[in-house]
């Protein structure tokens, strides 16, 4: 990497964990306060984590643009009961 280059990808790829893992804290409490397993709870991360990059493909294959799809910790909190 150049050598000017290092800080900026670093707090880039910092900025980018902490906002997966972020959400992921929000979306664990609602499937646990919504009484899911262990199990349930890890299949519902997958599919939170894997529909965007699904919608991401299929968006861009059928219009022929890039188009970006992501999920966010506000609109993992819409599927938290009230109180988490």
């Amino acid at each position: 990497m150049r050598q000017g280059l290092t800080a900026p990808v670093t707090a880039g790829v910092v900025s980018a964990l902490v906002g997966f893992t972020s959400s992921f804290v929000v979306l664990l409490a609602g499937l646990a306060a919504v009484g899911a397993t262990p199990a349930q709870a890890s299949s519902g991360l997958l599919a939170a984590s894997v529909t965007p990059g699904v919608a991401c493909v299929v968006l861009s294959v059928s219009t022929r643009m890039p188009i970006a799809a992501a999920w966010s910790t506000p609109g993992q909190h819409c599927w938290s009961p009230p109180g988490v």
